[in-house]
């Protein structure tokens, strides 16, 4: 009998250390947590109509296009929803106490006020201001919680200019200043327009895009489902395009409370980095559906 139950005991330690991959930490995020996706309450989203938009740099409007933005193009889109605002404190805290957003893994992994000062997650008062300091993983993972996704790239960048090509949401003027946009300004105070970092979503209606969505420039730069690719333009498809099957980096639209280069804070601006990796202050994000 006691040679039968030295039997299990090692075949439960045997197959705890699989499950666990072998040293006891937990499986990276194919392991999903036993949450019901699809449960959380999106924020108020804004309509973007199905239709045609120019994207990428308008250089008859713009001095600053870069290279990975050309060449300009044109782009139809069908009809879809993007958040009003960016996906708030206090929003992504119900997923985390829900379980859906719980750093399970290290792909959704999130830094805190603890870890960084700047974080707002876990900071007192910060309820109303973006999430940042998340993964392109744990963006992903609270959008699939309410129900919807990540947006496109195609899709943030309509949403953000509308359909004239404009440079900015507002229009082709004026530039960039804290009365349009929470960024670094010297005029301003500097950091977050003298905050020191990120201000509450919504605060700069002065920079509300043609369809009503709030701080696509500053404030967070913000996840987008495509993978990066500086030439990807070049060959996109015309209709509802989603970016490369594969690559090394996501991209992310907008600029941040940190942007001193106002290349960064256009609508057509591109930038990408690791999808799993240090999850800085200034990365946020919005959902669409």
């Amino acid at each position: 009998m006691k040679k039968f139950m030295a039997i299990i005991l090692t075949c439960v330690v045997v197959l705890f250390a699989v499950s666990c991959g072998g040293d006891g930490t937990e499986m990276p995020d194919t392991e999903q947590p036993d949450v019901d996706y699809g449960t959380g309450t999106p924020g108020e989203m804004v309509s973007v109509p199905a239709g045609e938009f120019q994207m990428g740099c308008n250089s008859a409007v713009d001095d600053q296009c870069g290279g990975d933005e050309s060449p300009y193009h044109a782009v139809t889109l069908s009809a879809y929803k993007i958040g009003k605002y960016e996906v708030t404190v206090g929003e992504y805290q119900q997923c985390v106490t829900n379980g859906a957003c719980n750093n399970n893994g290290e792909n959704y992994h999130y830094y805190t006020n603890t870890d960084y000062e700047s974080c707002n997650y876990g900071a007192e008062g910060k309820g109303i201001h973006p999430m940042q300091c998340v993964t392109w993983y744990g963006a992903k993972a609270y959008c699939e919680w309410i129900g919807g996704r990540l947006p496109t790239e195609a899709e943030w960048e309509k949403a953000a200019r509308g359909t004239d090509g404009r440079k900015y949401p507002w229009g082709n003027e004026p530039t960039v200043s804290c009365d349009y946009v929470v960024m670094f300004d010297s005029n301003a105070g500097g950091l977050g327009c003298g905050t020191g970092g990120t201000m509450p979503v919504g605060s700069k209606p002065n920079g509300i895009s043609p369809y009503g969505a709030y701080d696509m420039i500053g404030n967070v730069w913000e996840w987008v489902n495509d993978w990066y690719a500086s030439g990807y333009y070049a060959s996109s498809p015309t209709n509802d395009p989603t970016g490369p099957e594969t690559g090394d980096a996501r991209v992310l639209r907008g600029g941040s409370w940190r942007s001193y280069d106002d290349n960064r804070l256009r609508a057509s601006s591109r930038y990408l980095y690791n999808p799993g990796g240090s999850s800085y202050y200034y990365l946020g994000f919005r959902c669409a559906k």
